[in-house]
């Protein structure tokens, strides 16, 4: 038995998805563990589908078991949302290996960048270039040129990659002792709106078509094209709350939420003031210093409640989402590290800590529930049946 680890969103699984399952596979993997975000994602918007109907889809396409990335790290930066789910990986007890899809695949450059990354000297010229008015993610480039060269620094353009390179120095970090294993990315870019015929449309580019109720089934793997008939959602229908709950907050609240620094509360807060829609909000927002993705957190992040000190240590519980024959195996072997809940009942067995983590995720959980064109009640992720 060799268990490998997957990080994901499929948001939603797609072909390309289904290739990193089968890579993961040809590299030795008996067993695979998809460490999945949930109703919200990286970007800092909604999930297109809601996770169980996305973990069910993993698990008909090649994963034999999907367990949640908890919201506080499943909606943070690149080194945090890696740092989660790295540790969940390391506390399941019988992952052997982390298959991570990258737009580049040499897993040797990959590594040493990783390396790179966790040094203090890096940390130092990261800090040096901010000081020039240059932002994050130029700054995190000229360090690791002036360490490695351009060659590999360029590598960091890409946002695998990046995320690549994140995972690798996590697990060092914390001396998982992983075989590592890089896919390189097939097809269409990962921002990439339009599918170019390539075989391997982008997520971004499906999720427009499902919008659009245009969905191409023939991008999407057999088994789960079934599913993707259902509603799927849509966070403009949360543009009023939204605007709603951010007027209600002081400039100290605004503080609190995760990424604030440099004092852009205060253009927050003022943005807030002005803006009468989500876009207005969001260009008032803007800043050469923030990624747009960084912004569209943020401002999720203070509607959902999200804020800096949830995710400063690591997930405190494993949550399953879907399993196959073969993911109770995998259960069967598992030595967790922290609880592992594959029932809503275990929950209660959960730390005082744990719990307040799990609460927040049941109410943006049924935040997300209100993104539908027909919303669902309160309550109905939490009552879904794994087994």
């Amino acid at each position: 038995m060799k268990t490998a680890a997957v990080v994901a969103e499929y948001n939603p699984f797609h072909k390309g998805h289904e290739y990193q399952l089968e890579m993961t596979r040809k590299a030795g993997a008996t067993h695979i563990v998809a460490i999945m975000s949930g109703n919200f994602v990286q970007r800092g918007e909604a999930a297109v589908y809601d996770k169980f109907l996305r973990a069910k889809a993993a698990v008909s396409c090649g994963a034999d078991l999907v367990v949640e990335l908890p919201l506080p790290w499943a909606m943070s930066g690149a080194q945090s949302f890696a740092r989660g789910a790295v540790s969940i990986a390391r506390s399941l007890g019988c992952v052997d290996m982390l298959s991570f899809g990258c737009e580049s695949g040499d897993l040797q450059k990959l590594m040493q960048l990783a390396r790179a990354v966790c040094s203090a000297e890096y940390e130092n010229l990261i800090s040096k270039y901010l000081k020039t008015e240059a932002n994050f993610a130029s700054a995190r480039q000229m360090a690791a040129a002036k360490l490695l060269g351009e060659d590999a620094a360029i590598l960091l353009e890409s946002p695998n990659n990046i995320l690549a390179v994140e995972y690798i120095a996590a697990a060092e970090n914390m001396s998982c002792g992983f075989e590592f294993n890089a896919v390189a990315r097939m097809g269409d870019g990962y921002n990439s709106c339009i599918h170019s015929g390539s075989g391997y449309a982008s997520a971004t580019a499906i999720r427009k078509q499902i919008k659009q109720n245009s969905l191409d089934l023939s991008l999407v793997p057999s088994t789960a094209a079934g599913l993707y008939t259902a509603d799927y959602a849509d966070e403009a229908r949360l543009e009023t709350a939204l605007l709603y709950a951010l007027r209600r907050m002081d400039i100290n609240e605004i503080a609190q939420a995760p990424d604030i620094s440099e004092g852009i509360e205060n253009r927050i807060y003022s943005a807030v003031e002005k803006a009468c829609s989500y876009n207005e909000l969001f260009e008032l927002i803007k800043t050469k210093r923030y990624p747009d993705a960084r912004i569209r957190r943020i401002i999720l992040s203070l509607f959902l409640g999200i804020k800096k000190e949830h995710s400063v240590g690591l997930p405190p519980y494993i949550r399953v989402l879907a399993c196959g024959e073969k993911g109770r195996e995998v259960l069967k072997a598992a030595k967790p590290l922290v609880p592992l809940a594959a029932r809503a009942s275990q929950i209660n067995e959960l730390s005082d800590s744990a719990k307040q983590i799990f609460k927040l995720e049941c109410k943006a959980d049924d935040t997300h529930a209100l993104c539908f064109s027909k919303p669902h009640e309160c309550g109905r992720y939490f009552k879904t049946q794994v087994f």
